[in-house]
């Protein structure tokens, strides 16, 4: 009696090129999106480096190239993501900024974890102006976890501060403990 052998066909080499193929074009279009998601905080801090001293006009206004003539912190952290093509509208409320990211699974209700790009919010929660009061751009997080900001309509103009620690926001002089902060990506 014979028995009958079965074998496993073996891939042609055509097949073991295009799997191949397929393997190097997953790896690079990752590498392309890491790329890119780096170019994208680069372009936000750049964005609001630059911008440092930049004044209201006339001195006291609220009146300011980024937004209405209203309080405008919102209106330049959501102008430094445009920079960067994110497609955020121009919020004239910091709350507003948090709701987006909600929306979109970047929001985090926390003080640390933050990357350069990102926006914090200052305050005790998003629901209006009296619990959500300020806003920066993260332009550095230092290896023990302090943050530096750029933020807009401190003193009238755009003011870098920090290194501070996070936890402890309004011991270093911000106007409330930071609430949340929503990623750039």
């Amino acid at each position: 009696m014979r028995l009958l052998e079965f074998s496993r066909p073996r891939p042609s080499r055509l097949s073991l090129r295009l799997l191949l193929a397929a393997v190097l074009i997953a790896l690079l279009g990752s590498m392309t999106l890491t790329a890119s998601a780096a170019d994208t905080r680069t372009t936000i801090v750049n964005a609001a480096n630059g911008e440092v001293g930049q004044q209201e006009t006339p001195p006291g206004s609220n009146c300011n190239p980024y937004g209405p003539c209203e309080p405008w912190c919102a209106h330049f952290a959501t102008w430094t993501w445009r920079q960067a093509g994110i497609d955020i509208p121009n919020y004239g409320f910091t709350g507003d900024i948090y709701t987006w990211g909600q929306a979109r699974g970047r929001a985090h209700s926390t003080n640390t974890g933050m990357q350069p790009g990102d926006i914090v919010l200052y305050g005790t929660g998003p629901q209006n102006t009296d619990t959500s009061v300020h806003t920066g751009v993260v332009v550095a997080v230092a290896s023990n976890g302090n943050i530096t900001t750029v933020e807009g309509n401190a003193n009238n103009q755009v003011s870098k501060y920090g290194p501070f620690d996070p936890k402890r926001a309004k011991n270093a002089g911000r106007p409330g403990n930071i609430y949340g902060w929503v990623s750039a990506l």
